[in-house]
């Protein structure tokens, strides 16, 4: 039946080409052949191509793992350097270049910053010292550290490990190469495959991975900033910046017209300094990084807390940060304390006169704080952090160590001893005088039972009271007798029921107006550890003749001795010039000295800006000044 119908079919289709009834028996045949010779073509194709992938097939090495399977492998020996290379990068940019810190700084609380139980940062910079590891050190390290954990991340794989055998036939032999845009890892480690039957499958010899960290990038600028800061000083110029700022609970050097004497504390003190640098150190930026723009009425910020390290370094695609935290080690000192309190010293009369009463305080601080330096590459997240500490001595950068220094506040003499010595002979005559310019009625008449005291700044002495007609004078009232040598002292008449009247004693004022503070402490103490000698003199223009030769300070006897003199000038309220410095006395030319020359040195400034640094500097700067001259 299938036969007939496609004979019909056939047939029909080649009648449908018009052929002549008579041929189509002919033309039957040819399309039967045509048929034959397709099929054979297929076939012969068909053998064709069975002949050649037997060929392909038989080029395979017997028993070789297909290609997916090498694949694998190498794919997880990659896969194991990126974690390995990774892992110590991250090391390295925790712990200040180190993938493992030394011993010798891990034990050494001088030269990290510990951050947990566990975890250090090696400090690149600690005092005047620097250790800060080479790049070729690094690449050393990541070298050890790839060819130390990579074989154990392979073998430790047992998905491979059930299928596969692997043999060692070299160790692993890195060689990290650190670039400006990316690190890459290369190890040459020989590892043949073996199927579980023993047969070779493959070998692996030559392994790479590549990193996009910029390691060098913010090393580079890590190494810069270190650089830098040893050579400017610059974060122990911020720290000299902000105590300069005056805090009320900070305070430098000042005088205030005052009879009561100001306190600090010093724990309080500490704590102030504490969170003046955790607020501004973080502040500081370098210039051409990465940083959020200070605004334009910033402009203290913008002169002070930008950083210029060198126009190679700015880099758009870094930022630097800096680190401080209150938790961090801190070394706090300041002088002259007395306890735990910061006062200042007293120079002035009785409490009744205010405006002769001179507060003075001068205090000096050592700070020694760590500082971490976090640098980011943007571009890849990637952060690298070393530290380095900050050392600020008697208020000036000083990256030397820090010590313990004395306390020279020192008390004062007492009213009884300082009023005992009467040596100066005065007079003082009392009036009562009344004046009415309405009425134009005045007069004036002795006036007797005036008590007088004489104040010499923190001393008050009671003189005694006038009477009428002493001495057989006649028709005055007055009181003859010895008062304390003072040079500007301060005479004051009080009675019951009229104003109270005081006046500058011992010459008259110059048109200078300058008063100089002298102060001598003795260097050496006795075996109780107390100061052994101290005193204070006072000078100035308003001399007189009769209290010259007693304008004298008193000094230990029969032995040379070295004393710490601090000299401070005055212009009416305001400073302007000092001296401070050690002084050597010989005894053979002080037993028969008549007079002590003091030399200080002077500024032009009038405002506290400018006078700050001047105060700074005034130790450093007196070893200019010639020394003391004995006559």
């Amino acid at each position: 039946m299938y036969q007939k119908r496609f004979g019909v079919d056939v047939n029909r289709s080649i009648s449908n080409n018009s052929a002549p009834i008579s041929n189509r028996k002919s033309l039957n045949k040819k399309g039967q052949v045509t048929i034959f010779i397709i099929i054979g073509i297929i076939i012969l194709l068909a053998v064709s191509l069975i002949i050649a992938l037997r060929t392909e097939v038989i080029k395979f090495k017997p028993g070789e793992i297909i290609p997916t399977e090498k694949g694998k492998v190498e794919s997880f020996i990659t896969s194991c350097m990126d974690k390995i290379g990774n892992d110590a990068l991250l090391q390295i940019g925790l712990q200040s270049g180190y993938i493992y810190v030394p011993d010798s700084i891990a034990a050494d609380a001088n030269q990290h910053l510990r951050i947990s139980p566990m975890n250090v940062i090696p400090y690149w910079a600690y005092g005047q010292n620097t250790k800060i590891p080479s790049m070729n050190q690094i690449k050393m390290d990541l070298d050890n550290y790839m060819q130390a954990n990579l074989p154990s991340c392979l073998f430790g794989t047992q998905a491979f490990q059930e299928s596969y055998d692997f043999i060692e036939k070299t160790s692993v032999t890195a060689d990290t190469i650190i670039q400006g845009t990316k690190v890459q890892f290369n190890a040459h480690w020989d590892v043949e495959i073996r199927n579980k039957e023993g047969d070779v499958i493959t070998e692996l010899i030559d392994h790479t991975y590549e990193s996009p960290v910029k390691l060098k990038s913010v090393y580079d600028m890590a190494v810069r900033v270190v650089e830098k800061e040893m050579e400017t000083l610059q974060l122990e110029s911020t720290t000299q910046d902000l105590i300069a700022l005056e805090h009320p609970d900070l305070p430098v050097a000042g005088f205030e017209m005052s009879c009561s004497e100001k306190q600090w504390d010093v724990a309080k003190a500490k704590e102030t300094m504490k969170d003046l640098l955790h607020i501004n150190i973080p502040q500081l930026k370098i210039k051409g990084t990465e940083y959020v723009q200070f605004p334009e009425e910033l402009t203290y910020y913008q002169n002070h807390y930008i950083w210029d390290i060198g126009e190679e370094y700015q880099n758009p695609k870094v930022s630097v940060n800096f680190q401080y935290d209150q938790n961090y080690p801190f070394y706090f000192d300041v002088t002259p304390i007395s306890g735990s309190k910061m006062k200042s010293s007293q120079l002035g009369g009785s409490q009744y006169l205010k405006f002769l009463c001179i507060q003075n305080w001068k205090f000096t601080y050592d700070v020694v704080y760590p500082v971490l330096v976090h640098v980011r590459d943007d571009s890849t997240g990637y952060v690298f952090t070393t530290g380095m500490t900050v050392h600020l001595l008697r208020n000036m950068p000083n990256r030397g160590q820090a010590s313990a220094r004395p306390s020279y506040f020192v008390q004062t003499a007492t009213d009884d001893k300082y009023c005992a010595r009467r040596t100066v002979p005065m007079t003082v005559y009392t009036y009562e005088q009344v004046e009415n310019n309405e009425t134009g009625v005045s007069f004036r008449e002795p006036l007797d039972g005036v008590n007088i005291t004489f104040s010499c700044l923190r001393f008050k002495c009671d003189i005694g009271e006038t009477e009428y007609g002493f001495a057989h004078r006649g028709d005055i009232s007055g009181l003859t007798t010895n008062y304390p040598y003072c040079v500007g002292g301060i005479l004051r008449g009080v009675k019951n029921g009229y104003q109270e009247k005081q006046d500058v004693g011992f010459g008259t004022k110059l048109s200078q107006n300058e008063m100089a503070m002298i102060k001598i402490t003795s260097i050496n103490k006795n075996e109780l550890g107390e100061i052994m000698h101290e005193d204070t003199a006072l000078s100035t223009p308003i001399l007189s003749a009769n209290v010259t030769e007693e304008d004298r300070l008193s000094f230990l006897a029969k032995a040379d001795f070295a004393y710490k003199v601090e000299i401070n000038l005055f212009n009416e309220e305001t400073f302007v010039g000092g001296y401070t410095g050690v002084w050597n006395v010989p005894w053979a030319q002080l037993k028969n000295a008549q007079q002590i020359t003091f030399h200080v040195i002077t500024t032009d400034a009038t405002n506290e800006e400018e006078v700050y640094p001047f105060q700074l500097a005034l130790e450093e700067n007196s070893q200019y000044a010639p020394k003391p001259e004995i006559r």
